[in-house]
């Protein structure tokens, strides 16, 4: 029998230093920021400084909108052959649905792009304060719909994202088949947020994050729930029909808030007969792939997850 998890056990010298300037600098601050709408508009502003530094190299940045939603097209000279050949990625940063963008993860953008020969789009969904997590799946459905009418091969759509986005990729791999329209052809989720019934997970383990408090995420469960928009499907990915998902990649750090659900959501998926690879990365942060440019390991998992796509499309 295949194991269903991959273990990862390596650290390297960058992500032990991140890791313990994650939690000396970055977790405190964290733990104590207001969640009001001001508050939550002042830590938004992290997208608009990032956008400051230079553009990834050897890849072009174009803007765009899908479905009304703005958007980067990341293309790289390179063209994929075989069975990515005309793919496309549609990404979803992550970010809690409060912060994050377009910005902070170009470069794990023109990473995918560059290293699968694949045009990626990142898109800019809206969050807190603008609305709830049903306005966020809303843009990430509009965007994806347009992406059908005007991708090269729309049989050939890769959901992905971290986080927050991890969550509306798998949403809108559930709601493509919902609705009776094309689905994703595969879904890669990084640290993803599976399950947004966060109380009863064990307060021990989770309060390992290495940047994650736990009384502020559970601050934010009004916030998501609220808004002009609710939850079409079932609310949370965990809770879904696994059979309707495409083959799935996810991953996810030894201690982080999400792991428990990855590693349940992995079990659901093959228990339905799905294709599913899982890989767990000792020594490393939530969503440590975003940091890629600065990580060997978050390099090396976008590779694992570019193979696999490229094994299952």
């Amino acid at each position: 029998m295949t194991a269903l998890f991959t273990w990862h056990h390596e650290v390297s010298r960058q992500a032990r230093v991140l890791s313990l300037t994650i939690r000396l600098a970055l977790k405190p601050t964290l733990r104590y920021w207001p969640l009001t709408d001001n508050g939550i508009k002042a830590i938004s502003h992290v997208d608009r400084v990032v956008d400051r530094a230079p553009v990834p190299k050897r890849v072009d940045i174009d803007p765009v909108l899908l479905g009304g939603v703005p958007c980067e097209r990341t293309t790289h000279p390179r063209t994929a052959t075989g069975s990515l050949a005309g793919a496309t990625v549609l990404y979803f940063h992550g970010g809690g649905f409060v912060f994050c963008g377009l910005a902070t993860h170009r470069t794990a953008c023109a990473m995918i792009a560059s290293r699968a020969g694949i045009p990626v789009y990142s898109v800019e969904y809206r969050q807190i304060p603008h609305g709830g997590i049903g306005t966020s799946i809303f843009d990430a459905m509009a965007a994806y719909r347009a992406a059908l009418q005007s991708v090269p091969d729309p049989t050939k759509i890769i959901v992905a994202g971290d986080s927050a986005g991890g969550y509306l990729a798998m949403k809108v791999a559930e709601l493509a088949v919902a609705e009776g329209i094309t689905p994703p052809a595969a879904v890669l989720g990084f640290s993803p947020l599976l399950n947004l019934d966060l109380r009863n997970h064990p307060r021990e383990f989770m309060r390992k994050d290495a940047y994650l408090p736990m009384k502020q995420v559970l601050a934010l469960e009004d916030r998501w729930l609220s808004g002009p928009d609710s939850i079409p499907g079932a609310p949370s990915p965990i809770e879904a029909d696994p059979s309707v998902f495409p083959p799935v990649f996810l991953s996810t750090a030894e201690y982080e808030l999400m792991r428990l659900d990855v590693e349940e959501m992995t079990r659901r998926l093959a228990a339905a007969g799905r294709t599913v690879e899982t890989h767990i990365w000792r020594g490393q942060v939530h969503a440590f792939p975003v940091l890629a440019g600065a990580l060997p390991e978050g390099r090396k998992l976008l590779r694992l997850a570019i193979d696999f796509a490229e094994r299952n499309l």
